[in-house]
């Protein structure tokens, strides 16, 4: 009965925010009443059950990203952007898309999305063009460029420390699937909206090119003394991220330490900024959080990959396809942290049990999490990040314009990427 109850809260929630017609906070609020009014959890295992790191990492990049906005600095590196591409959007969005997948495999793509996300909405709003395509593009390569390392993406992370693997085990074995995988997402995006004004290159760029002849993008700068301040801070931040665990220091703490920072030294109207964070998606995550860890108490998660074991019937290329689809469905329907934490100790039951190397299996997994978190607005925390970046500046990208380019994209993508695992591991 728990275990009913636990998906029924999960699946009214997703229902409720889907349909949009009540916003996302109040439906996971509506979620956390119920999952602590039921008895799924109790106060003490409902706070266990939050990312907190993932949210001090969120505040404190929002705080920065705040700044920088607020210096003008994301216009100006738009308006060179815009310069070096000639106007011309298609070659815009594939620099960001290669961008942000390079940054990605770097640091959190979380961090990635919230700087990115702001950039894509100022280019676009001077091109005239609807940002979702360019959205869409920089959150699905992000999480593909995530995937490569193990610092990329969360679960990434999860599976290298729980299963003894290093930054360049994954760069080695996911990191060449990666890069195959990005180049068919960008692919995938080119035919989809390939009618489209952000797919038609010059047609658009000639006119706004002639238009903003000389523009001068320092002209976009508010605050001169804000912008280096911020971005000393922001580059400090970002090095002391791709280097945390060699400092053995959290990501939230690093992120918090650079807010702090950019309050301190950006001038006596900084602790404004502080009440332009975006408290409902922090609310959000928070929430969703708290939903899934009913279903990872209640067993559900559990149940769910351990039948993964049988359905394979030994054949271990069948395995690898069968965990691979599964990963992706459930981190496109769930957050795929706390999914990939559950899904470890099972993968490393089937190993034992089927005396197959775990490797492949944990290859797969992290691939599988890390691309299918792309197929929704929810499968990763990068997607809600970015996504809520957009709609703080009044760019609200709906589930159906989400959906209708993100699942056939990550369903292509999840196919080639499946036949590469086979052909290299099985």
């Amino acid at each position: 009965m728990e275990k009913v109850l636990a998906v029924g809260i999960l699946v009214l929630v997703y229902a409720l925010f889907v349909s949009e017609r009540v916003h996302r906070t109040t439906a996971v609020l509506l979620g956390i009443v119920l999952v602590l009014g039921l008895g799924l959890l109790t106060t003490e295992e409902a706070v266990a059950a939050v990312n907190w790191e993932a949210l001090g990492l969120v505040f404190g990049m929002f705080i920065l990203v705040a700044a920088l906005s607020a210096s003008g600095f994301f216009r100006w590196v738009g308006l060179h952007a815009l310069r070096a591409a000639r106007f011309r959007p298609v070659r815009i969005f594939a620099l960001f898309c290669g961008l942000a997948g390079l940054l990605a495999a770097f640091m959190d793509s979380i961090t990635v999305l919230v700087f990115m996300a702001s950039l894509a909405v100022e280019v676009c709003a001077i091109l005239r063009l609807h940002p979702a395509p360019f959205l869409l593009g920089l959150i699905t390569s992000a999480n593909i460029g995530g995937s490569a390392t193990m610092v990329g993406d969360p679960p990434n992370v999860v599976i290298g420390t729980a299963l003894g693997f290093g930054f360049l085990d994954f760069l080695a074995n996911t990191g060449p699937i990666a890069v195959v995988a990005f180049l068919v997402n960008v692919g995938c995006f080119w035919l989809l909206h390939r009618k489209a004004d952000v797919m038609r290159g010059d047609s658009v760029g000639e006119g706004i090119a002639r238009e903003h002849r000389e523009l001068d993008p320092f002209a976009a700068v508010v605050d001169v003394r804000l912008m280096r301040v911020a971005l000393v801070v922001f580059a400090f931040t970002v090095t002391l991220l791709v280097i945390h665990q060699l400092l053995d220091v959290l990501v939230a703490f690093v992120a918090l330490l650079g807010a702090t920072l950019v309050l301190i030294l950006g001038g006596r109207d900084m602790p404004e900024l502080v009440e332009k964070i975006d408290w409902h998606t922090l609310l959000f995550l928070g929430g969703l959080f708290v939903i899934v860890g009913s279903l990872e108490k209640t067993g559900v998660l559990r149940d769910a990959a351990t039948a993964l074991g049988g359905l394979a019937g030994g054949n271990f290329g069948l395995l690898l396809t069968v965990l691979l689809w599964t990963s992706m469905f459930l981190s496109a329907v769930l957050d795929n942290i706390p999914f990939t934490a559950a899904m470890v100790p099972i993968i490393r039951e089937i190993s034992t049990a089927q005396g197959t190397p775990i490797d492949p299996l944990a290859w797969t997994l992290a691939l599988g999490a890390d691309i299918g978190g792309n197929a929704t607005p929810i499968g990763a925390s990068a997607n809600v990040v970015g996504l809520a970046v957009a709609e703080k500046s009044g760019i609200h990208v709906s589930w159906s314009e989400y959906l209708r380019t993100a699942i056939p994209a990550t369903v292509v993508v999840i196919a080639v990427v499946n036949l590469l695992i086979v052909l290299r591991y099985a």
